[in-house]
Formats: C-alpha cells, structure tokens, sequence
C-alpha cells in the first residue's frame, strides 16, 4: 500500500513546523526534518513542553505526556500529531 499525503498532513506539517520554528527561535533554514532537538538546536525540555502544549491548543491534537521523550525531531513530532490526530477528534 502507498503512502498517499493528503492536504491535512501537509496542513499539520507546514503548522508544527512553524510552531516548532517559533519556540526554538529558529529560521526555516536552520532546521530539517530529522535534527534533534536538544542536541543540534540547543531546545531545553521546557521550550519543547510549550511547542506540545501549542499542538494542543492550536491544532487540537494532545500528544500523550509519556511519548513526550521521544519526541527529538520535527519529523518524529509530525509522525506523533498525525498518529494521535484522529484520537483527539474522536474524544
């Protein structure tokens, strides 16, 4: 089975990614899909507690507390919103 990308992922890509941009303080070409977090872009646990807390609020996706500390890249942070989005509208 393909992998087809519909126009809400790429919705919630380009959202996350602006939300995560914001709170590292970071500009669209110092980040990729697969950096860390803490390791290439110096974030601190409480930066990356607000960009959770902000996929909440403005996406309406709530991310569970205990995947929080897998959570080390844009692209695992994407993958968790698109796991967890449709539990959240359900609920």
């Amino acid at each position: 089975m393909a992998l087809q990308i519909t126009e809400s992922d790429v919705d919630y890509r380009t959202a996350v990614a602006a939300i995560v941009l914001e709170e590292l303080e970071l500009e669209e070409s110092e980040i990729s899909d697969s950096g860390h977090f803490i390791e290439d872009y110096e974030a601190d646990s409480l930066s990356l507690i607000t960009v959770v807390a902000r996929i909440e609020k403005e996406l309406g996706v709530a991310i569970p507390k205990t995947e929080l500390g897998k959570l080390t890249s844009l692209e695992l942070l994407i993958g968790a919103v698109h796991a967890n989005a449709g539990e959240s509208k359900g609920a």
